[in-house]
Formats: C-alpha cells, structure tokens, sequence
C-alpha cells in the first residue's frame, strides 16, 4: 500500500468494484497501533473543519434541525463519539459472533471509510456551489458507498462469507443505537428541535 494521492485515489474508486480486495489490501497495514489513532483523528478534524465550512456555505436554520446539526464543532464531536464507539462495535460485536478479525483491523476498517467518506464531502461542498442537485445525489451515493465497505470490510475482516449477512446486522445495530440516541439527546434537551415542536403544537 502506497501513502501517494493518486493511488489511494485509486483504491478508493476500486472499493467499489472490489471490496474485499481493498480490505485485505488495508487491513494488512502493519501500523502502530497509536499511528493509526493519529490517523483517525486527523481525519475526523479534516472532517469538522469542513463541516465549518459547509456551515458558512450554508447555513444551517437551528430552529429546523436543532441546536446539535446547526454546530459543525457539536456535530463533528458527535460523529467523532460515534466513530471511536463504530471501532470498538466492529470489533466485540464481530468477535462475540465468531469473527476472527484484530483490533487494529477494525481501526483501519474504520480510518478507510472516513477516509473516502472525506473525499465524497469534498465532493459534495464542490458541488454545493455550483450544482446542488448533484451534490445532493453524491451525498446519497456517499450514505449508500458506507454500508458497502462497511459490510464487505467487516466480512473479509472477521471471516464472514455474507456481506449481506453483515449488512442486516449492521441495520440491527442502527436501529437500538438509534433508539438509545433519541432518549439520551431527549434528557439533555436535543431531542427534538423547537420549531418541529410548535409545528407539532399547532
């Protein structure tokens, strides 16, 4: 594996079409462990640093989408809580059903879909200003583009022969996480965002 633009450029675009011989070609970096939590959060503060920008492109309207998605620092804090616990869920959750996948390689599994997951946000900022309709559909096929290296990923990761095995489990996990988010962010006042609960009253 290279560390030069035009071939991880290359990976990236080849993830599609060849999943798993990505992902063994990414979790066999043998990294220190502390590098590659440089790694990830560097990508995370890419990331929010984007999310600043995208916020001063366009603004955000608080009383629509709340107080946590109209800060790009909150929110960048929440997708940054949220990938650390992504790491360790890959990991345990993996192990616990018979995976035999490393630590580390849940990590990079992880550092690769932030990794493109930034290119498809710069994508999508580009886009923004000149072609809203595209940037909207590259968004989509970003959300789409993170289920699939994710269930492949962690297929060739802990040895599973269904990606689409792991993809239902991946939905499972989604649906209590969301669950267990909507009660947490309701206690500490960011449930639901002020004027969805007047248009709710009226």
């Amino acid at each position: 594996m290279k560390f030069e633009w035009g071939y991880l450029f290359g990976m990236v675009l080849q993830t599609v079409p060849e999943p798993r011989k990505i992902a063994r070609e990414v979790q066999n970096l043998g990294a220190p462990r502390a590098v590659l939590w440089q790694a990830l959060l560097l990508l995370l503060v890419a990331t929010t640093f984007l999310g600043v920008i995208s916020s001063i492109l366009f603004p955000v309207d608080p009383d629509a989408f709340g107080a946590l998605l109209s800060d790009p620092i909150m929110t960048g804090i929440a997708q940054g809580s949220v990938t650390v616990l992504t790491v360790f869920g890959i990991y345990w959750i993996g192990r616990a059903l018979g995976g035999t996948g490393s630590f580390d390689q849940a990590l990079l599994t992880v550092i690769w879909l932030q990794f493109v997951l930034l290119i498809v946000e710069l994508g999508v900022l580009f886009l923004g200003v000149f072609a809203p309709g595209l940037a909207l559909l590259l968004w989509v096929m970003g959300m789409v583009l993170t289920f699939w290296i994710l269930s492949h990923f962690i297929a060739e990761m802990h040895g599973f022969r269904s990606a689409g095995a792991v993809f239902a489990g991946i939905f499972m996990v989604m649906i209590a996480l969301a669950v267990v988010m909507s009660v947490v962010f309701a206690l500490i006042g960011l449930g639901v965002p002020v004027g969805a609960a007047e248009m709710g009253v009226s």
